[in-house]
C-alpha cells in the first residue's frame, strides 16, 4: 500500500512538472503567435496569462531566455514548413516573422548549417 502511493504520489509530482515548465508551454504558443504574425514577447505574455516579468523569471530559472524559446520554434517550424514543396522560400519566411529572405536563410544557416534550400534539396527531394 505504501509503495502505491508514493508511486501515486511520484506520477502526480511530474504531472506537475511537466505542466508547470513554461519554456514548453512558450514553443507550444510560439507556433500560433508566429502563424498570427504576433511572435513577440507581450503577445506571449497574453496568451501564457502571465506579466512580462514572471515570464521573464520563469523562463530564467529553466536557464533559457524569450528569444532562444522564438528561435527554437522558428527552426523547428521552418523544416516543417520547407516540406511543404507548394511553400516558397520566402512565404516560410514571412510565416515565421522574417522581415526579407535574407534573414531567414542567415537564421536557417545557423541552425542546420546550409541555405534552405540546399536543406530542401537534400533531405526533401525524391
Amino acid at each position: 500500500m505504501y509503495g502505491q502511493l508514493i508511486a501515486q504520489a511520484e506520477n502526480y509530482l511530474r504531472s506537475l512538472y511537466a505542466k508547470d515548465n513554461i519554456a514548453e508551454q512558450l514553443i507550444r504558443k510560439m507556433a500560433e503567435l508566429l502563424a498570427a504574425g504576433e511572435a513577440n514577447a507581450d503577445a506571449a505574455c497574453r496568451a501564457l496569462r502571465l506579466s512580462r516579468r514572471t515570464l521573464q523569471r520563469r523562463l530564467r530559472a529553466e536557464k533559457t531566455s524569450f528569444q532562444k524559446i522564438l528561435n527554437e520554434a522558428r527552426a523547428l517550424l521552418a523544416v516543417n514548413y520547407l516540406s511543404d514543396a507548394r511553400l516558397k522560400s520566402l512565404e516560410v519566411a514571412m510565416l515565421l516573422g522574417y522581415s526579407s529572405i535574407s534573414s531567414f536563410t542567415t537564421a536557417f544557416k545557423s541552425w542546420y548549417d546550409m541555405p534552405p534550400a540546399q536543406y530542401r534539396q537534400r533531405f526533401l527531394a525524391p
